[in-house]
């Protein structure tokens, strides 16, 4: 027995069952049908290997032929890493997509590209951030983008892989407005003094508004740069700006926009774009 151990065959032959028991353990937590499916190919393959060393080692099996089925155990579990890591990477997007499956829905019009928070502007206090996503993917300035629950801001910039998304919470922001309940426009603009805590302005309301706490605020739709409906948010307060003379709302998005990982590019949806078309037309 002794001279077995240190002859290393023994050793490299627990190594394999070891190996083996970890695949076991690792695989029972998979969901998908066709990993569990090459998970249970490679195991049986994995227990011929298994079979055949018992059976030749105690017939003098050399060293390297057993490493080198020992080898032949490692590379099938690099590869079920692989195909673990693209199974949990479709899961993921599948899971993103889930979320805005009802603005699909209730917008079969509406073109959907999922992107997720890449990182943050740490000097923006109005909240802007990068996603993952760009114009590869048919992002282009200007697109809305959505959280699950409403309008989180736009396109400000974009390159192949990446864009920068510019929230409602920048005064940077000019998006055309309604009440949904009192019929009210007005503009929908950030302001330093609500950024902080996820809020911005329903501005311009005239001074015989009937905008009340509570209420929801859409788009209007009538730019043609934003579909009309997009929820922006609920009024939390009334405010009069004494500079401008006007009254205006705070209203508060239902995404908490500073924290926001997951969000959904609007790319196309009917009536894009055609106001601006035909203001451009009547110019020429």
């Amino acid at each position: 027995m002794k001279e077995l151990w240190e002859s290393g065959k023994i050793r490299i032959f627990l190594s394999v069952l070891l190996v083996l028991v970890m695949l076991s353990i690792f695989t029972r937590n998979v969901e998908n049908n066709v990993i569990s499916s090459s998970v249970n190919s490679l195991t049986y393959g994995l227990s011929k290997v298994s079979a055949a060393a018992k059976e030749k080692t105690g017939d003098g099996m050399s060293y390297d032929e057993l490493k080198e089925e020992y080898d032949a155990v490692l590379d099938a579990n690099r590869e079920l890493r692989a195909r673990l890591v693209d199974y949990y990477d479709v899961k993921e997007e599948n899971a993103r997509l889930w979320k805005f499956y009802e603005l699909k829905k209730e917008h079969k019009d509406y073109q959907l590209v999922p992107a997720t928070v890449l990182r943050r502007d740490s000097n923006d206090e109005f909240y802007s951030f990068t996603i993952d996503k760009g114009t590869a993917s048919d992002i282009s300035t200007g697109d809305p983008v959505m959280g699950e629950n409403g309008l989180i801001g736009y396109i400000s910039e974009a390159d192949a892989n990446t864009a920068r998304v510019t929230t409602v919470l920048s005064p940077q922001s000019g998006i055309g407005a309604v009440d949904k309940a009192t019929k009210d426009t007005g503009i929908v603009t950030g302001s330093a003094k609500f950024a902080d805590r996820n809020r911005t302005m329903f501005a311009k309301l005239k001074s015989e508004h009937k905008v009340k706490e509570g209420d929801i605020i859409t788009t209007t739709g009538i730019s043609g740069i934003y579909p009309k409906n997009l929820v922006v948010g609920e009024v939390r307060d009334i405010g009069y700006d004494t500079y401008d003379t006007s009254y205006y709302a705070v209203v508060e998005p239902y995404d908490d926009i500073r924290r926001i990982r997951d969000v959904a590019v609007i790319t196309s949806f009917d009536g894009q774009g055609e106001i601006l078309t035909r203001t451009q037309g009547d110019e020429e």
